[in-house]
């Protein structure tokens, strides 16, 4: 955590007369933080890096002095889905969020308090939704995974419908509910848009490491992940390196990663990584790659290493 970069939110906050400081490098964490409480009025912030930086500012405005003006400034906002996804739990809590008719990066946050409602319903996570799927299509199985479904908020819950089902496989969704059939072997995407559900993109990455067309073609490009390189690590550069070790040769592109699938049966050409899986300490990446070996079939062995 001391090596993803929270300096966008810091420099909000300071300008809304908080008192943070940073207790070893710039831009990063550790913090210490004066309980000054937020001013209010006009907050300028870049969220072209996180949307969480948005989604923590909107939860804690309705307790700022006066009304919150929220403009997000600094290039394309990054999964806006999650910001929608906060504005309609706060709904839910008593808050009215809006957002300005004419400037979508422009948001209103009244002063207030949170009350209970008598039932709130937490949804499953999305993003670790994702990997059960990937079982599915990977090996050709069937898998049902609940409390996620069409009517979800979170972005990563397009997966099934955006990734999966172009990849070949059969998608069943209910409000709730999600079931993937995977087929006898995927197809690759000529080129997808991942920017509503970046954390999504390694599980598509691994899939596409064994993504083969009827037509010869085998390579996959996804694209509006750049601001994975500043999650846990270079997410980006590390999929290119790991899925190396496999035999599948992949690049990065400025906003994404370009993977070739490999040709034939998966089970016979995908390598055994020599010196295991190096995860740089980064659960999506070990989590993801645990996908990519289950393609190897079984009994064979491919080790996930710790940092």
């Amino acid at each position: 955590m001391k090596q993803r970069p929270i300096g966008p939110l810091v420099d909000a906050l300071r300008a809304n007369a908080c008192a943070v400081a940073y207790l070893e490098g710039d831009g990063c964490l550790p913090l210490q933080v004066q309980p000054t409480g937020l001013k209010g009025g006009v907050m300028r912030l870049a969220a072209s890096i996180s949307s969480q930086y948005v989604s923590s500012i909107l939860l804690s405005a309705p307790y700022a002095e006066s009304p919150v003006t929220l403009e997000l400034v600094g290039g394309a906002v990054v999964s806006r889905p999650y910001i929608d996804m906060t504005i309609a739990m706060m709904r839910s809590f008593g808050i009215a969020v809006t957002q300005d008719v004419h400037n979508e990066n422009v948001y209103r946050i009244p002063t207030g308090v949170y009350k209970n409602p008598a039932s709130y319903l937490v949804e499953a996570d999305a993003s670790s939704s994702t990997y059960p799927l990937a079982f599915a299509a990977i090996t050709g199985t069937a898998v049902t995974v609940t409390n996620i479904g069409r009517d979800s908020l979170q972005g990563d819950a397009e997966f099934a419908v955006k990734v999966l089902r172009p990849m070949g496989c059969t998608v069943e969704q209910t409000a709730t509910q999600t079931t993937v059939q995977g087929p006898a072997r995927l197809r690759p995407i000529p080129s997808i848009d991942m920017e509503s559900m970046t954390d999504a993109f390694l599980t598509a990455a691994v899939l596409a490491a064994v993504a083969a067309g009827d037509d010869g073609a085998s390579v996959t490009e996804i694209h509006g992940i750049a601001n994975q390189r500043v999650k846990e690590c270079n997410r980006i550069a590390a999929m290119v390196e790991q899925l190396a070790k496999f035999g599948v040769a992949a690049s990065e592109l400025p906003d994404g990663i370009q993977i070739s699938g490999v040709a034939g049966d998966p089970k016979e050409t995908l390598n055994t990584p020599a010196d295991g899986v190096y995860c740089y300490d980064d659960h999506r990446i070990a989590m993801s790659f645990s996908i990519l070996a289950c393609a190897r079939g079984a009994g064979k062995q491919t080790v996930i290493l710790e940092k």
